[in-house]
């Protein structure tokens, strides 16, 4: 019989409460209205966010953050203003560490605007975000557009995700059907 798993992987079979996790990165404070309207998109679509502030665990920041990207699909940052915290011992903030840490996942950026105060070091960074030529990003004004962008390109994602996916699964149909016809006993001849 073919093997049918994907990309040569045993298939995973995952209890219905395990749900496509979104990371959520940006400052606290600062977005606390964009951080709740990114939820709630998330959530409008039956999928999990995953927000730093979600739950208080007996961790290190970093190594919270660092455990929950680790466990999510697909990256959102949504910057302002400001760039975050620097922590002892680091080079970069926690929120730059997110988009660094990040890399692989598929990511979504949304940037406020106008900022008129913004921090010159993550205007670096969204330099090199924008930049870049692998990383989606657009702006918003207001909490309720934001909503409806992550909402929108969420659905969307997920449906170019979807049809790669049908894709993937000809692809496997076609390589069992070769095998089918390869594993038949070559004709005896006398």
């Amino acid at each position: 019989m073919a093997d049918l798993s994907i990309r040569g992987r045993e298939p995973v079979i995952r209890t219905p409460d395990q749900r496509l996790r979104v990371f959520v990165s940006s400052t606290l404070k600062e977005l606390a209205a964009e951080r709740t309207a990114a939820r709630e998109a998330i959530s409008t679509l039956h999928l999990a966010p995953v927000m730093f502030e979600l739950g208080a665990r007996p961790h290190p920041p970093r190594d919270l953050y660092r455990a929950y990207l680790e466990q999510s699909h697909i990256f959102i940052g949504i910057y302002g203003e400001q760039y975050g915290w620097v922590a002892p011992g680091m080079d970069v903030s926690g929120l730059e560490d997110e988009y660094r840490l990040a890399a692989g996942k598929p990511k979504l950026i949304y940037i406020k605007s106008p900022a008129p105060q913004r921090d010159a070091r993550l205007e670096v960074l969204l330099n090199r975000i924008q930049d870049s030529d692998a990383v989606s990003y657009k702006r918003f004004s207001t909490a309720r557009e934001l909503q409806e962008l992550i909402e929108n390109d969420l659905a969307l994602f997920l449906t170019e995700r979807f049809e790669v996916g049908e894709i993937e699964v000809g692809e496997i149909e076609r390589r069992a059907a070769e095998e089918y016809v390869h594993n038949l006993p070559a004709p005896s001849h006398p």
